[in-house]
């Protein structure tokens, strides 16, 4: 199939004109209007390309509870006019019209996203209306029962904010770390890491083929698995936090009518003779520095802590807090180095949300900074469990 046969071909409905086809087509350069997809598929067959478009109706074409968005706005004339129609990829075809997901786009919203890709389009740019991302999801026994978010909460989370994710394959849509055995249990930190190991390896197979541009974390663990999680990630491919909120009502998804708190760095002294460090992180709750081990205890220290707030689980809501926190951390690393400079390690204990422990380990550079031991807080105190940047 050539490529001008396959514009005059009808991809989802047979009484629509190839004029309407075409017209379609040309107004979105051949991709998807939601995710910016090729609908001229790269695979091919014995001298075919493979069609992926289809077309997909704001209104629905027919009244009745099995067409989509059918009950609103019936004042459209024709739902086969170009107006009403939009070219779509197959996973945004289904998920738009997916039972579970129509509240998420109303009519008014389609056409927004319609329009607003079509300007970018005469504009000659490569984005589309919404993200195409894959759900990283890392889950784990908390207080005696495993906690991960499900792959509706975070499918619902990423359509609110705009975000096309769990699609039909895990390669490119849901990967799902699941870390056994609880925290007191033997091995368990080493099994973790190789948990989170795999599953990343994975995700890098994905990205390194294309497959996957964007990622969206949703991650439940203790905080040094957080961390390491964080050192992992990818910095070269977008990714995006979330956080599971107490308020149920939020859920996932970040609050942006409460203010973004702000962060201070508090210091010792300089000491260039220095070898070790304790970084600290208090957001969740003050670090009590008697709990710490006699070989850490009295080492000098820089803490990162919030400005005019109270520690708190629902500190950062706001993902602006988030940003300013990882901004403030990455400048306390630098500190870090500045004032002592021949720290041969740095030891890192947080108190802190998931988000900002993951946005920690994002922060120390492979190669470049000291090896990182991270503490857990157990019944007797502290206790080094993971290494980084070793």
């Amino acid at each position: 199939m050539s490529r001008n046969d396959a514009r005059n071909t009808t991809v989802k409905r047979g009484g629509i004109k190839d004029s309407v086809r075409n017209a379609l087509w040309a107004r979105t350069a051949g991709r998807c209007t939601f995710c910016n997809r090729r609908l001229l598929g790269d695979q091919r067959t014995y001298l075919h390309s493979v069609l992926l478009a289809e077309l997909a109706h704001n209104v629905g074409a027919i009244a009745g509870a099995g067409s989509p968005r059918s009950a609103t706005n019936r004042d459209v004339d024709d739902t086969e006019a170009e107006e009403n129609l939009l070219l779509l990829c197959h996973d945004c075809h289904k998920i738009i019209d997916n039972p579970d997901h129509v509240g998420f786009f109303p009519p008014e919203k389609l056409r927004d996203i319609k329009e607003s890709f079509e300007r970018r389009i005469e504009m000659v740019t490569d984005d589309g209306g919404l993200t195409r991302t894959a759900a990283l999801r890392v889950g784990c026994l908390i207080r005696g029962s495993f906690a991960m978010a499900s792959r509706r909460e975070v499918g619902e989370t990423l359509l609110a904010a705009n975000y096309l994710g769990l699609v039909e394959t895990r390669r490119s849509g849901d990967f799902a770390c699941r870390i056994s055995g609880s925290v007191e249990g033997r091995g368990f930190w080493d099994a973790g890491q190789q948990s989170i190991d795999d599953v990343l390896a994975q995700v890098q197979q994905a990205v390194d083929s294309g497959d996957v541009e964007h990622i969206s974390v949703f991650a439940i663990a203790p905080v040094p698995l957080l961390v390491y999680l964080g050192w992992h990630l990818d910095d070269k491919t977008p990714t995006r936090l979330f956080q599971k909120h107490r308020d149920q009502f939020i859920g996932w998804s970040w609050r942006e009518q409460s203010d973004p708190a702000d962060f201070e760095i508090v210091a010792s002294q300089q000491d260039e003779s220095a070898e070790d460090v304790i970084l600290i992180c208090a957001l969740t709750s003050e670090v009590n520095r008697a709990a710490l081990p006699p070989e850490v205890s009295g080492l000098p220290t820089i803490e990162v802590r919030p400005i005019d707030s109270l520690t708190g689980p629902i500190l950062i809501s706001n993902e602006r807090s988030l940003t300013n926190f990882a901004k403030q951390w990455r400048e306390a690393l630098a500190l870090a180095e500045a004032h002592f400079p021949n720290a041969r390690r740095w030891h890192l204990i947080a108190s802190a949300p998931v988000t900002a422990a993951i946005e920690a380990g994002r922060a120390v550079v492979r190669d470049i900074h000291p090896p990182v031991t991270i503490y857990e807080r157990m019944n007797a105190g502290y206790e080094a469990v993971i290494t980084i940047n070793n």
